[in-house]
């Protein structure tokens, strides 16, 4: 289809357009980490100079994301060493026997608090009810006034408050809720305002590579938070477990220093963006000007919603596996979490794999139009969804065998990264002009799961603390994880949507040199 009439052209069009112009760009442009312009640079300049802007801005939003996730995934592995072992008589038979090698070189330290899990399954939850709140208005306020100081004064904002997280909770197991409900408030926009920034600094043919490795910042925050999260409980330096707090909290400011002057919220912003670049990302991504969002034909899209639905399922079964294996590991299969933290991370190792894997491989086959955006996107989601529900279901069914355990984990971790260059990149396929928006909605609602998946599982292990139980939390997950994959693949659509266009007209590009 040719939209040589229409004066206002869209992403899709300008990407598919046989234009000499634009296949000229885009066929200029060098392999992922490429340098800027050599001709036009010295060659006495410094390396780091010579790197494409926009994989700058991306390698400090990685960056970004380790320390996201630093401060939401260091209360999961601390909480086991702040809290007394629950008595004997909440112990089932069924969980597996200790392995006395494991238990007697170093044993597991364990602080005061005398918390059930239930009051457990609160603490943990309670990010996301401050998560919740935050998300819809983070990607509205990253579109109107740019997402540098939004997606970086939230993580600096979230990075003091965990500093504060061990005096609250040895104030109060109230007043811990609390901190983490603000922290939550604050980490909430992150996600929403770094789609918008998408939108900004990402061409079309670099959707399932850009953001997908930068997004795996998350996984490698996992990766390094819980084996040190682990030995620093295990410590005393600065009080044993307070100490993974202090020191998250800390590398969060100093990340923010660095993301003042290294980040920008456009192309035209960027002082060091090549002449080059720049024009290449204006023919790529034509910078609307916003009148007003289109908020009924948001509401009345098919694809948008399964999107949104999806998301919704796929972070359930993330948030139980994130929040509740380290309980796991350490009550059911009795590892030592201090001693073996790294056995947690190992999932998250292959995960962050599978996402660079296949974002590289998603984008190719849409370069060479092998297969439509929209089949590449439900390929990536059907194998993530079916590949982590069916390992899922696996990991009940192994009894005490810890290989064959970390083994089913592993996998079921592994086959969620596909997600991220299927469905959870889908917003810029629909309409790239209100990413932040849409991310907006969906991680609102996919921000839900992360108050229930931690109360589920304290309600079903509540004095119950057996094989069988975490067999059902299993089944539960993979069962949710199924639903979402079959409505995305029933409902979503990969074409640009016509409303992406409505309510706005192109600003003129600045002069480039031609």
């Amino acid at each position: 289809m040719r939209f040589e009439q229409n004066p206002r052209r869209s992403t899709s069009a300008l990407l598919y357009d046989d234009n000499e112009k634009i296949l000229d760009a885009m066929t200029d442009q060098q392999p992922l980490l490429g340098y800027t312009d050599i001709d036009d640079v010295g060659m006495r300049q410094s390396w780091y100079r010579r790197i494409y802007a926009r994989y700058v801005v991306a390698i400090w939003v990685f960056l970004g994301f380790i320390c996201l996730y630093m401060l939401r995934v260091n209360l999961s592995v601390a909480i086991v060493a702040m809290t007394v072992p629950q008595s004997l008589k909440n112990e089932s038979v069924e969980a597996c026997p200790s392995n006395t090698n494991d238990s007697s070189d170093t044993p597991t330290k364990h602080d005061k608090f005398d918390w059930n899990p239930r009051t457990q399954g609160f603490v943990l939850g309670a990010f996301f009810y401050g998560y919740t709140l935050s998300q819809f208005i983070g990607g509205i306020l990253a579109e109107r006034f740019g997402a540098k100081w939004i997606f970086g004064c939230s993580l600096l904002i979230a990075g003091i408050l965990t500093l504060f997280t061990p005096i609250a909770a040895q104030t109060h197991v109230g007043l811990l809720i609390a901190i983490r409900i603000l922290t939550g408030i604050f980490e909430g926009p992150a996600f929403p305002s770094v789609g918008a920034l998408w939108g900004q600094w990402v061409p079309p043919l670099e959707r399932s590579i850009i953001p997908p490795i930068a997004h795996a910042g998350k996984e490698v925050g996992v990766i390094i938070t819980t084996p040190l999260a682990g030995l620093l409980c295990a410590s005393n330096f600065l009080g044993g477990w307070p100490s993974a707090f202090y020191l998250f909290g800390f590398i969060t400011c100093i990340w923010f220093v660095f993301w003042c002057f290294f980040s920008y919220n456009s192309p035209l912003d960027h002082p060091r963006c090549s002449e080059k670049e720049r024009r290449y990302l204006m023919i790529s991504l034509p910078k609307p000007k916003k009148l007003k969002t289109p908020w009924r034909s948001i509401a009345c899209s098919l694809p948008f919603w399964s999107i949104a639905i999806v998301s919704s399922c796929i972070q359930f079964v993330y948030y139980v596996l994130l929040t509740s294996l380290p309980t796991y590991f350490a009550t059911i299969l009795k590892f030592n979490l201090q001693k073996n933290g790294l056995m947690f991370a190992i999932p998250y190792v292959f995960m962050m794999i599978v996402i660079v894997i296949s974002g590289q491989l998603a984008d190719r086959v849409r370069d060479r139009k092998i297969l439509s955006t929209t089949v590449v996107r439900k390929i990536q989601t059907v194998i993530g969804g079916v590949g982590s529900s069916l390992f899922l279901v696996l990991v009940g069914y192994v009894g005490c065998s810890k290989v064959a355990a970390m083994f089913c984990i592993t996998l079921a971790v592994s086959f969620i990264g596909f997600h991220s260059s299927g469905c959870q990149i889908s917003h810029l396929d629909i309409a790239s002009n209100y990413a932040g928006t849409l991310v907006g909605i969906t991680n609102t609602l996919a921000a839900i799961p992360g108050i229930i998946a931690p109360y589920v599982v304290g309600a079903i292990t509540n004095n119950n603390q057996t094989l069988h139980a975490w067999q059902l939390i299993f089944n539960l997950s993979a069962g949710v994880g199924l639903f979402g994959c079959i409505v995305y693949c029933i409902f979503f659509d990969g074409n640009e949507q016509s409303w992406n266009q409505s309510g706005l007209h192109e600003v003129p590009p600045s002069p480039v040199a031609e």
